[in-house]
């Protein structure tokens, strides 16, 4: 019996490929950076809410600007 629930977010059939199921190298690396940017950018706010020196500043915002910088290169290779 076929379901025709139109709420259903699935077909009803699982994929069975192992490079559609698997989670890539570069889903990793993707999401690393994502979470280190994340963390460097509330550490900076952080650091401005609480008066730290400038080389946490400096520091969070290198980190920042590194994680962009990759994020966007990784986008814009993949485009190719």
């Amino acid at each position: 019996m076929a379901t025709t629930d139109p709420y259903r977010l699935t077909s009803g059939t699982e994929s069975t490929d192992p490079t559609k199921t698997a989670v890539s190298r570069n889903d990793i690396v993707r999401t690393a950076l994502w979470l280190v940017l994340v963390i460097s950018t509330v550490g900076n706010m952080v650091a401005s809410y609480g008066a730290a020196s400038t080389q946490v500043h400096l520091a969070c915002g290198a980190v920042t600007a590194l994680c962009v910088t990759a994020l966007v290169t990784r986008h814009l290779r993949g485009r190719r």
